[in-house]
């Protein structure tokens, strides 16, 4: 089966080259950091066209001076997003976003953010309080930091959270009617079909479901509702009002988290979980007969296109099933 390969839109090169430009620019970038910046640069003329765009207008801004006042950026943005047809306009408000980073953290902590990662994409985030946030596969967070709260909506996928520790602002996941609450600690967030998924790694969370939809969660509105505590190496499956807890010895911790290393595992799994699980990283659409939806299978797959297309090659040669395309997007196992 031939792999599908997806082209950079011009938006995600954009995107992409800004965060770049931030994570270069940071005190803790490592060689390992700039090889994979030059993997990145090589992949696609299009990335190194709007690294080198938006490199420009960075270093407009900086030998501008080295102090940005707060109302000279909000002139750049304005002027930026009133030319929303011009190429030069995207990505000067990326640079732009890039200096307020660089200059006014103070400012940053309240500015909203949202990441996001295609099919087969996963990222790691470093947040203006040393938390870090990883996305993984076609998931996408909004970041919402104030002087009392940081909120991370999830509103879609799935995300592996590091938190810096800080008493004076609470840390929130949002998933759909799911709060889950934390001071410092790591834990993964999936935000699944019908439910939502927590994995405590280390440390302890409070999590409520079915929560009444607010503006933002907060510890008194925490307190008149059914709650949950999650110790490191617990999970929770949250289905509205409904809360099912489990202990998960360290081997399955590593498991339910093993997307941040590239990875899924699978012990003596059905197919048909197989194929939803590695469905999240490909846009391939793969149906199973009903004979096969009950075959145990297992094995360690790359979490990307080239991991399914290994899963699809077992089922063919391993196994003997026939695995047939039937249009450009769709794969069918019998």
């Amino acid at each position: 089966m031939s792999e599908v390969h997806r082209l950079p839109s011009v938006e995600d090169a954009e995107r992409e080259a800004s965060d770049w430009i931030a994570r270069l620019q940071s005190d803790d970038v490592s060689a390992e950091d700039y090889a994979r910046f030059d993997e990145w640069r090589r992949a696609s003329a299009r990335h190194a066209r709007a690294y080198d765009e938006l490199m420009g207008t960075w270093r407009e801004f900086v030998s501008a001076g080295r102090t940005v006042r707060a109302v000279s950026f909000g002139n750049a943005m304005q002027s930026a997003t009133q030319a929303p047809k011009k190429r030069h306009g995207a990505a000067l408000a990326a640079a732009a976003m890039i200096c307020a980073i660089a200059l006014l953290s103070w400012w940053h902590l309240r500015l909203p953010a949202t990441f996001a990662t295609d099919i087969g994409q996963q990222a790691s985030i470093k947040l203006s309080d040393g938390s870090v946030l990883e996305l993984n596969s076609n998931s996408a967070v909004r970041v919402e930091y104030s002087d009392g709260a940081r909120v991370i909506r999830l509103d879609r996928g799935e995300a592996f959270f590091t938190v810096a520790h800080d008493t004076s602002r609470p840390f929130w996941v949002v998933a759909d009617r799911t709060w889950v609450r934390a001071v410092g600690t790591a834990f993964n967030v999936y935000r699944r079909e019908g439910d939502v998924r927590v994995t405590v790694s280390e440390g302890r969370v409070k999590v409520a479901a079915g929560t009444p939809i607010v503006d933002a969660p907060s510890d008194g509105a925490l307190s008149q509702m059914p709650t949950s505590q999650l110790d490191a190496g617990q999970q929770a499956d949250l289905r509205g009002p409904v809360t099912h807890m489990r202990a998960l010895a360290v081997t399955d911790v590593a498991r339910e988290v093993s997307w941040r290393g590239g990875t899924a595992y699978f012990e003596d799994r059905p197919l048909h979980e197989v194929v939803d699980e590695l469905s999240r990283y490909t846009p391939l659409r793969i149906e199973l007969s009903e004979r096969t939806r009950e075959l145990r299978v297992g094995g360690t797959f790359r979490t990307n296109p080239q991991g399914v297309d290994a899963l699809l090659s077992m089922l063919r040669d391993g196994f003997g099933l026939q695995v047939r395309s039937e249009g450009d997007d769709k794969i069918y196992v019998d």
